[in-house]
């Protein structure tokens, strides 16, 4: 009889403890909303992203439809643009591809060309291991370790909180790294949360 009822103990003990994980996963993915960050590009730091392949860009040019463009980037950097031809917009700025584009059309095709680029949405980059839901994500400029196990679901019971590792996207030779909580996360990273061995 006593065992027995020291088995229910535990068995309602281990259910709420899941319960008060989950709402703690909520909240923080809550209070992560709340912060922006989950926020569109409006609120993000784009002035500092560097375009690659995988970014998905609009290109709208004043009083010219036909000169609109979205496109994805290709995996050579590259995109096709009306009358230009490919242009390599791989490693740019958004600002950066502005006033590239200004130039070319006043070049010979317009006289006074206003030129807007916006990221439509920007590459993936990658959470496996200990999480939630390991897979790919869209990249956000300020993102962190932290914010992006959050993302991902938040940490399993068996995943190890002090090694995480990370092979950073423009590593040609694909080294993983450690990486601590609020260290950042940039476009192409492969981040990896490993299993605690206890």
């Amino acid at each position: 009889m006593v065992a027995a009822q020291c088995t229910v103990r535990k068995a309602i003990r281990h259910g709420l403890r899941l319960t008060l994980l989950a709402l703690l996963k909520l909240t923080l993915v809550w209070c992560f909303v709340r912060l922006g960050v989950m926020a569109g590009p409006e609120n993000l730091e784009e002035s500092d992203y560097r375009l690659g392949a995988g970014d998905v860009i609009q290109i709208t040019v004043n009083d010219e439809p036909d000169l609109t463009l979205q496109s994805k980037i290709s995996l050579n950097g590259k995109i096709s643009f009306s009358f230009l031809g490919e242009i390599h917009v791989s490693g740019l700025t958004v600002k950066e591809l502005e006033e590239l584009l200004k130039a070319k059309l006043l070049d010979g095709y317009l006289l006074k060309p206003v030129v807007f680029v916006s990221i439509v949405e920007h590459r993936i980059y990658f959470v496996n291991g200990e999480v939630d839901k390991a897979g790919g994500y869209p990249f956000k400029p300020g993102l962190t370790v932290r914010k992006a196990v959050v993302l991902a679901g938040g940490f399993t019971e068996r995943a190890d909180r002090d090694r995480i590792v990370v092979i950073r996207g423009n590593d040609p030779l694909y080294k993983e790294k450690p990486i601590g909580m609020d260290d950042r996360i940039y476009p192409g990273d492969i981040l990896t949360i490993q299993e605690s061995f206890w």
